[in-house]
């Protein structure tokens, strides 16, 4: 192979683990903060009634469908 090849599939290469490690980076779901209101998960009735529709501080319009808080939403 020539050097223009190697230096090319290698370019591609490294462009490609790149977009890989900002997609996967990108999509993690935030974790508990360490705070009064957050400090100790009772239910998910308990985060619904700040993070639900109605509450101080609803989840957004791209929030997944579920309410299993704590399968993603884990504490650090």
């Amino acid at each position: 192979m020539k050097r223009v090849q190697i230096v090319s599939i290698l370019a591609i290469v490294v462009l490609a683990a790149l977009v890989v490690f900002l997609a996967v980076r990108g999509r993690q779901p935030p974790v508990l903060p360490v705070d009064a209101d957050h400090g100790r998960f009772v239910s998910t009735g308990a985060c619904l009634s700040c993070h639900g529709p109605e509450g101080a501080s609803p989840q957004s319009k791209n929030h997944p469908l579920g309410s299993d808080c704590m399968r993603c939403h884990g504490t650090e």
